[in-house]
């Protein structure tokens, strides 16, 4: 392929795309690293970086290019495996507040009401309820669903 002048730029031009860092990779990256290294409790940048083998500015300088920085990824891979942790009703809240790095229940239950708005327990029952809400409501177009006529006004 190589040898067709007419196709050289294009080769180039794909092996550079594939070849050069892609900023949402790294952040991808980092992003599983917190995720594995939160149970551990010892979820640091400096422990990130040494996990990829690159000093922590570097770690803030690819972070940095994909507009994050480690703590707005931390934030973000917390908030999100909390509400899938939480979501699941046979998960104690402990074992969850191990999952999610903190040491005490105390410690994650006022930083999830501080990010969520309310105690990880109403949170749960709440989403639960909104689960079994969304399972029984037929879908708008189900024939099985209320007749115009049969609604109240």
């Amino acid at each position: 392929m190589l040898s067709d002048p007419l196709l050289r730029p294009y080769a180039r031009q794909y092996l550079e795309a594939i070849a050069s860092p892609r900023p949402t990779a790294d952040v991808d990256r980092v992003r599983d690293l917190i995720e594995a290294l939160l149970p551990t409790g010892r979820c640091s940048l400096q422990q990130v970086a040494h996990s990829l083998g690159v000093d922590r500015k570097t770690v803030h300088r690819h972070l940095a290019t994909a507009g994050e920085t480690f703590s707005s990824v931390l934030g973000a891979t917390r908030r999100q495996l909390a509400q899938r942790y939480v979501g699941h009703q046979n998960r104690p809240l402990t074992q969850v507040a191990e999952l999610l790095g903190f040491s005490t229940l105390s410690t994650f239950s006022r930083w999830f009401r501080n990010e969520f708005g309310s105690s990880a327990r109403a949170w749960r029952a709440a989403h639960h309820r909104d689960q079994v809400r969304t399972r029984a409501a037929p879908a708008p177009d189900d024939p099985a669903g209320p007749h115009p006529s049969t609604t109240p006004p």
